[in-house]
């Protein structure tokens, strides 16, 4: 499975989101999906999930579709569409994305794309700044974010020793640097992510041998790595669009 980057924003009774915020939110989401390249996932931060209620419409889905769309031509927000349509009986909400306990949850698969590692930190920074009520927790299961856990609230990005080795945690509050930094032109026409092989059945034994000696299956090892350190010389520094760094 590639390489993911974890985001959520727990239901704790602090974290908010207002109806109006998430519509921005969603707006911004759609803005990073189709105006960036992505080779693994897309920026997929979810509020709610949709089941539809097969007890209620049979297996014809179409009345779901096109109440949806109704609605969303009309102008009302994905939670007024979500609650008009529950009411209805037409779905089943899972409320919170794909985490349970949650305001909103969400992962992207980016595999050794570290560009597309930069713009799902760099979407969830933005959020920040619009639900400025709720706390982000992030996990990267690469290198990216150097301390893998961090929580980002309003700007801030918040580090927390216990989360980490005291070598590394003393390493990043010495340098102030928790993102690395990434230079683009790397990931020019850089593949699509997958984890098939077409027609591998009918492969020689010897192809078969090569494809799984060079396979990325989990999309950690890549050409186009860090110079040095978990950085690049030159490129893009999230490190600097960050209003505080705390270390706790």
């Amino acid at each position: 499975m590639a390489r993911r980057i974890f985001y959520r924003i727990p239901e704790d009774g602090y974290n908010f989101i207002s109806g109006e915020e998430w519509d921005s939110i969603r707006s911004l989401q759609h803005w990073y999906n189709s105006e960036f390249f992505w080779t693994g996932g897309k920026v997929n931060l979810r509020r709610f999930i949709l089941f539809p209620n097969y007890d209620t419409i049979g297996g014809d889905t179409k009345e779901i579709r096109e109440r949806y769309e109704e609605l969303d031509k009309a102008g009302y927000s994905e939670e007024e569409i979500v609650t008009d349509l529950e009411s209805r009986g037409l779905v089943v909400v899972k409320r919170g994305g794909y985490e349970d306990g949650m305001v909103a949850s969400g992962f992207t698969r980016v595999a050794d794309n570290e560009f597309n590692a930069f713009l799902v930190l760099d979407f969830l920074l933005k959020v920040s700044k619009i639900v400025r009520t709720a706390s982000i927790l992030v996990h990267d299961e690469g290198s990216f974010v150097k301390s893998h856990f961090i929580e980002i609230s309003n700007g801030d990005v918040t580090v927390r020793g216990a989360d980490m080795q005291r070598s590394l945690f003393d390493e990043l509050k010495r340098s102030r640097r928790v993102f690395s930094v990434v230079n683009p032109d790397k990931y020019d026409g850089h593949p699509e992510f997958t984890n098939r092989v077409s027609e591998f059945n009918e492969l020689e034994p010897f192809e078969r041998a090569k494809v799984l000696e060079d396979w990325n299956w989990l999309g950690y090892e890549s050409n186009a790595s860090f110079d040095f350190n978990g950085d690049d010389f030159f490129g893009f520094d999230l490190n600097r669009k960050l209003c505080h760094l705390f270390f706790k």
